[in-house]
């Protein structure tokens, strides 16, 4: 009797964690791509599921597993973010910030680069 017990614990726990996972996936999408036609269409296109699936993840009803956790994390830093949080390991998530810190200084020395060459070149659309 004790081990079915301790066995129905587990599973529990799991159910608790699954619900939860799909909670935080789902909402991470919705923060990243937003809850329109075109998120689900976005989510199908990287990972090759159904609209229905696409759409389950996004509505936090159902979570990702195996290789489409994988693709939606390599796809989203957001779902990245929560698979490192959910996984002991948010303080590798100061890694992504540093990327995309990274890429933003890149365009604004661009942008900077092309006002040095051509002042008049520099408009209010380049600013934002």
């Amino acid at each position: 009797m004790v081990r079915k017990t301790v066995t129905q614990l587990r599973d529990s726990r799991f159910v608790l964690l699954e619900s939860d996972l799909a909670h935080q996936i789902g909402d991470a999408l919705r923060q990243e791509l937003g809850a329109t036609r075109q998120s689900s269409k976005t989510i199908m296109r990287w990972t090759g599921v159904s609209d229905t699936t696409a759409r389950s993840w996004l509505c936090g009803r159902a979570s990702p597993s195996g290789a489409h956790l994988v693709t939606l994390a390599a796809h989203s830093p957001s779902v990245m973010t929560v698979f490192l949080n959910l996984s002991g390991h948010g303080d590798i998530d100061v890694g992504l910030e540093l990327r995309r810190i990274e890429t933003a200084l890149e365009q604004a020395l661009v942008i900077v680069r092309g006002a040095m060459l051509d002042p008049s070149n520099l408009g209010e659309d380049k600013l934002h």
